[in-house]
């Protein structure tokens, strides 16, 4: 037992942190962005080292993003509360100056836009890896890559949607970690996905 720790602590620690990642989002901690921070670079790692490039390059983005997410989450409101035109989410302004996005859709329109989104980067990433690395599973690892890409940036603006796109990515993922034989990931992206569908039920209760 203890030499099996000793063997899986990296992927170990990256998994707890993830997860805590996951439960600070339901939540709207804006914490999130910082423990994501953390378990991103340590995927970094650990995805280098099992030879999933696309995932790695998406971890590599999640560690830039996440100082993003932390700016968007935290930035100060300035005037009177504003609402955005259309679907997207509103800034409120609190008693201590601080700005919090509320969670809110966006029509079936965007969204098919995003999906488009997605699927081009997905294809470009799966070319990518199919030409230029060894990866032993360029069209699922891209795949995944392109719509992570995009439903990130969704949770950056609260678009409640996203909890939709991780839904299937985190299932995709379970395939594609188990397959490498990442075990202890594979069981946290199951995690993941039952997660969302708790993560979406909340969002939708403070929604705009």
């Amino acid at each position: 037992m203890i030499d099996f720790l000793q063997n899986h602590w990296i992927e170990i620690f990256a998994v707890t942190t993830g997860l805590l990642y996951v439960y600070l989002q339901i939540k709207q901690n804006k914490t999130m962005w910082i423990v994501g921070f953390i378990s991103s670079a340590v995927f970094v790692y650990i995805l280098f080292s099992a030879q999933i490039y696309a995932q790695m390059g998406i971890y590599v983005y999640y560690v830039g993003i996440s100082v993003y997410g932390f700016w968007k989450w935290s930035g100060k409101a300035k005037g009177k509360r504003q609402k955005a035109k259309g679907a997207s989410p509103i800034a409120e302004q609190l008693d201590n100056g601080e700005a919090t996005l509320r969670p809110s859709p966006f029509t079936f329109r965007q969204i098919l836009s995003l999906v488009v989104i997605s699927l081009i980067l997905s294809a470009i990433i799966t070319w990518i890896l199919s030409n230029f690395t060894d990866s032993p599973i360029p069209l699922i690892d891209g795949t995944i890559a392109g719509f992570s890409i995009v439903a990130t940036w969704m949770v950056t603006q609260k678009i409640i949607q996203h909890w939709y796109f991780w839904m299937a990515i985190n299932l995709a993922c379970v395939v594609l970690y188990v397959s490498q034989n990442l075990y202890f990931t594979g069981v946290m992206f199951f995690v993941y996905f039952v997660m969302s569908i708790i993560g979406l039920k909340q969002w939708q209760k403070n929604r705009v």
